[in-house]
This record gives C-alpha cells, sequence and structure tokens, in this order.
C-alpha cells in the first residue's frame, strides 16, 4: 500500500528544501511534486515524473482542481481537495509524498521539520475569511494579496524578518589621468664654415742678362729638362654625430587621503503588539501539527 502525504508551505523556498531531503531519503522523485499558482490564472508543478529538479515549472494541465483529482483519486473528499487548490490558489506551495506505508513517517518528519502549515488550522482561517469551497474561475492571488493574506494568519509559525543594514566599503582603482607621448624627429638646417686655402703656381720669367759663362754651366751645356709642379688645397668637410643633450622620462608617485561620503540604509523593525483572535483548530494529543494523511491505491 501506499499513502499520499500533503504539506502546506507558505514559503517556497522552504518546499523545495523539503523536497530534495526527500530525495536524500530514498523517496523517488517521481513521487514527489509541488504545486502553486502564479498572478493570473496560471498554476504550476515542478517535480514529479520526468521533472530534473524543483526549479523548473511545468504548466498544470485541466485546472488545478483536476490535477488533485487525478493525483487523489476517489481517496479525498470533495471538500479536501477544495482546500489544496484554494491553498494553491492563495499562493501557498503544496507539496504532494506518494511514499510506501513505512515511509510515511519519515516523509512527515520531513515536512515537520522544513515548517509544514498546519492543514486543518488553514482551513479554519480560510473559513473565518468567507471560504465556502473552492471556485475554479476565481483567479490567482497576486503578490499583493499573498502578502496580504500571510498577515491576515498572524503566524503559528517562525517568522524571519531580516534587518538589513548596509555597509560603506571603500576601495581602490587605477585610473588613468593623462601623461606625455615623447617624440623623436630629424630636422636639417644649413650651415657654413670659412677655411684658408693655399695654392702654388709656377711662374717664368724671362730677364736679359750679359756676364761671363762659368765652368758650371759649361759642364750643363745638354739637353736638359726641368719640371716644377703646382699644388692647390681643396675644402674637404665630413659629419660627425654628437650626444649633446639626454631627455629622460620617467614617473614619481606621491599619496593623498581622500574622505569618500554616501548615505547607509537600515532597516529598523518596530513590533506593535495586537489584540487576539481565538480560532478553534484541531490538535494531537501531544499539541503539534497535524499534517494530513490521505490514503491511494
Amino acid at each position: 500500500m501506499s499513502t499520499t502525504v500533503v504539506g502546506l508551505f507558505d514559503n517556497f523556498d522552504d518546499a523545495q528544501k523539503a523536497a530534495q531531503e526527500l530525495d536524500a531519503i530514498g523517496i523517488s522523485r517521481a513521487n514527489v511534486s509541488i504545486t502553486r499558482g502564479h498572478e493570473g490564472s496560471e498554476y504550476a508543478v515542478y517535480g514529479g515524473e520526468g521533472a530534473q529538479d524543483y526549479a523548473e515549472p511545468r504548466k498544470v494541465k485541466g485546472g488545478i482542481s483536476g490535477f488533485f483529482d487525478k493525483l487523489f483519486g476517489s481517496d479525498v473528499d470533495e471538500h479536501d481537495r477544495g482546500l489544496f487548490s484554494e491553498a494553491a490558489r492563495r499562493g501557498s506551495a503544496v507539496l504532494t509524498v506518494t511514499a510506501d506505508d513505512e515511509q510515511v513517517d519519515r516523509v512527515v518528519a520531513v515536512l515537520d521539520r522544513f515548517d509544514a502549515a498546519d492543514i486543518d488550522q488553514r482551513a479554519a482561517h480560510y473559513s473565518a475569511t468567507g471560504y465556502k469551497g473552492y471556485d475554479a474561475s476565481a483567479p490567482v492571488y497576486t503578490a499583493e494579496q499573498r502578502r496580504a493574506e500571510l498577515e491576515r494568519y498572524g503566524t503559528d509559525r517562525e517568522v524571519s524578518v531580516p534587518v538589513i543594514d548596509e555597509q560603506l566599503k571603500v576601495g581602490k582603482r587605477e585610473v588613468r589621468r593623462g601623461g606625455v607621448r615623447v617624440y623623436t624627429r630629424v630636422t636639417e638646417r644649413p650651415v657654413e664654415e670659412q677655411v684658408r686655402l693655399r695654392e702654388e703656381h709656377v711662374t717664368v720669367e724671362r730677364r736679359p742678362v750679359n756676364r761671363a759663362v762659368t765652368d758650371a754651366e759649361i759642364n750643363s751645356l745638354r739637353d736638359s729638362e726641368i719640371v716644377m709642379t703646382e699644388s692647390a688645397e681643396e675644402a674637404v668637410s665630413s659629419k660627425e654625430a654628437r650626444v649633446v643633450e639626454e631627455v629622460l622620462v620617467g614617473k614619481t608617485a606621491t599619496e593623498r587621503t581622500e574622505t569618500v561620503r554616501d548615505t547607509l540604509r537600515r532597516t529598523d523593525v518596530d513590533v506593535e503588539q495586537l489584540d487576539g483572535e481565538s480560532v478553534e483548530t484541531e490538535k494531537t494529543s501531544g499539541g503539534s501539527k497535524r499534517t494530513r494523511q490521505t490514503t491511494s491505491r
């Protein structure tokens, strides 16, 4: 025999965590599903047959009441099926688990550990606000209606109200502020220098003479040749490159202190005492919440 255990969660994350815990204790994912409504008229189911995880929703075909009819068959009366449908319409996550009879206690323990709501107590809340039965034509609650609904419950469970305090974190980053770009280029300019050059010229001068011939001249009286050359200096130039200046490019670093100013926000929580409200609920002999269990074939 198998038993279908139903848990009602106001927090979808809690329902997901409970489903993952059921995976860990050996409940087949095909036997675990989470159903809830979205804004508008759509309902979505997570998990179940063929699902890889509990994050990707699938559209519920045939409406939410038809989904529970198929899930429970004739083993759950119309009132209870309508109650689960109404819970999904109002935004709660309805987790259904089909488990062998020997696994039921472990399943119930997991649902309780993740704060499953007391279904009978939730039904009393619905009735106190005029609920007469599930209306398939009624629209799914909006996010604002969902928040108002949770406030109406009061709470019979722990609710976490975060106190948010913004912290100022100041860091540093390097930015480009400017710099220099150094170019080198070659230019030309005309120059001139003066240099003194020496030239030699051969001169030939004839002059009349009347004197006696010397012995040396008598001895040189034969054919002869005298050669005398001329010379001159020319200007010769050459160029030599020399380093006449150096341009040094470098960086120097300085530090400065800057004051960073901003406005930080903080959540302050004020607690207001409300008048009490009497709601009759059914509890077990131990006074704990009761999770509804129904048997299916």
